[in-house]
């Protein structure tokens, strides 16, 4: 099935979908990728967007005010998985796992053109940013298994 999907604690399917959370019931955040399972409604973080997301709450921590904002807008991989699900219309999860592969794909290619740009230019924080963020899709593409079907156009 891939790594888009996994077995709960109680045996059923969980797939990826995104999620608001609640910190600190002052802070909601929109589109968090996370595990959630079909049967026992539990939930998990994804992993490897757990560092970035601890990040960004500590990067938010002093705000006093109720705040709501989109975790999409930070994390790329988040972004591109907005963007999929836009879209997603419970197809099947071949399809699921080639929309997002062309997604990620399109995504990086983007991200690589930006950064020669940046290189281009000589501006070094620039190419940092784009190495951030290209660093981002590239662990989250990696769940998406190779053999997940043929997209054509």
């Amino acid at each position: 099935m891939g790594n888009l999907f996994k077995t709960c604690n109680c045996g059923q399917f969980m797939k990826l979908e995104l999620r608001k959370l609640i910190h600190e019931r002052k802070t909601r955040i929109c589109h968090v990728p996370v595990y959630a399972c079909q049967a026992c409604k539990k939930y998990e973080l994804l992993p490897l967007i757990k560092p970035d997301l601890l990040r960004y709450l500590a990067s938010i921590s002093n705000e006093s005010r109720r705040i709501s904002v989109s975790f999409a807008d930070v994390n790329e991989s988040a972004y591109v998985l907005r963007e999929v699900f836009r879209t997603y219309v419970d197809d099947s999860m071949v399809e699921l796992q080639s929309r997002c592969m062309e997604a990620f794909d399109d995504r990086i290619n983007m991200l690589l053109d930006l950064f020669r740009y940046a290189q281009n230019m000589g501006d070094d924080d620039w190419m940092r940013q784009m190495e951030g963020r290209l660093e981002q899709l590239s662990a989250i593409k990696s769940l998406i298994p190779e053999n997940s079907g043929h997209y054509s156009r």
